[in-house]
């Protein structure tokens, strides 16, 4: 027991000084910014949601008191909130007294919880700017346009221009694509780390067989035809939603390439590859991944639970 709560404030307290030296600038901090819930998804998927609150306590303490309590909103919603989502979607599960089998709550559920949770920060960050009587893309233009004018200084005029309106146009959604990505990379690193160690509350899920539930697809074509229809604030923020929907289908695309791939010769390499071309044509290659996840999502047979029941 001493260990588990030795466990919980060191996790507490790593997380929250490497979130200080982000604040406080350091070029490690910088590099370390990714790994900020590390720590607290670690211990609620070794030790429970408990611990994980308590962890998450405690870095917010550590944050307030190096900042002022300037950070702890950021420090809350960057580190403390895919934290606590991840890690109590993650420990559910269903009993069947019948068989003694055990349904751990599914991967493609768990993204859709943190795809939604993204959503919900945009709308309330939309709502609560919108509230004011601002227009929200004038309002992220502005703050792009100065950020790339101090940054980009050397950067021909027409380059920085279509930087400009591009970012302005999916700001938000970045933001928030960015958040989903850390929650779920740090999710699969936290479960592969305390599996190693043989602390993990639940088995490792199989990852090549994710499926989204129904209702993900569904908003994004919601959001896609509002945001082609729509002007103004409701416009904006329908498309910026309909990317957010749009991104947990580029893992899924991905889930699939790994399957195809991990199983013919020279399998790594081929992985190898396929990242090179990734990154090399980053911006093609994930709409393309994005697509073959919308692809998998519908011609995939639906899984099923050991009630025979249809994943919705």
């Amino acid at each position: 027991m001493l260990k588990g709560y030795g466990l919980t404030g060191a996790a507490g307290l790593a997380s929250g000084l490497v979130f200080l030296s982000i604040v406080d600038g350091g070029s490690l901090g910088v590099l370390l910014i990714y790994l900020v819930p590390l720590p607290l998804m670690m211990v609620g998927l070794s030790l429970g949601l408990l611990h994980a609150l308590a962890a998450s306590a405690l870095a917010a303490v550590v944050v307030g008191v190096g900042s002022g309590g300037s950070a702890v909103p950021s420090f809350a919603v960057l580190a403390v909130l895919p934290s606590l989502v991840l890690v109590r979607q993650a420990l559910l599960r269903r009993w069947h007294l019948e068989t003694g089998d055990v349904d751990w709550y599914p991967p493609g559920k768990l993204l859709a919880w943190l795809t939604g949770t993204a959503v919900g920060l945009l709308l309330l960050g939309a709502a609560i700017l919108a509230s004011q009587g601002l227009t929200i893309e004038e309002l992220v233009g502005r703050h792009v346009q100065e950020f790339v004018e101090t940054m980009a200084q050397s950067v021909p005029a027409e380059m920085r221009d279509a930087l400009i309106r591009i970012w302005t146009a999916l700001m938000p959604a970045m933001a928030c694509c960015a958040w989903l990505t850390i929650a779920a990379v740090n999710g699969a690193l936290a479960q592969w780390t305390v599996t190693r160690a043989e602390m993990g509350l639940r088995p490792t899920p199989a990852y090549g067989d994710i499926v989204l539930p129904l209702w993900v697809a569904g908003a994004l074509a919601a959001t896609t035809a509002v945001g082609l229809l729509a002007q103004g604030n409701l416009g904006y923020v329908a498309r910026n939603v309909a990317v957010v929907l749009l991104w947990p289908h580029v893992f899924v695309g991905l889930a699939e390439v790994h399957t195809r791939l991990k199983g013919r010769p020279n399998g790594a390499l081929l992985l190898a590859l396929f990242y090179v071309v990734f990154v090399a044509l980053f911006q093609w290659a994930l709409f393309a991944v994005a697509g073959l996840g919308l692809v998998r999502h519908w011609t995939r047979p639906r899984r099923r639970d050991a009630t025979g029941q249809e994943e919705k």
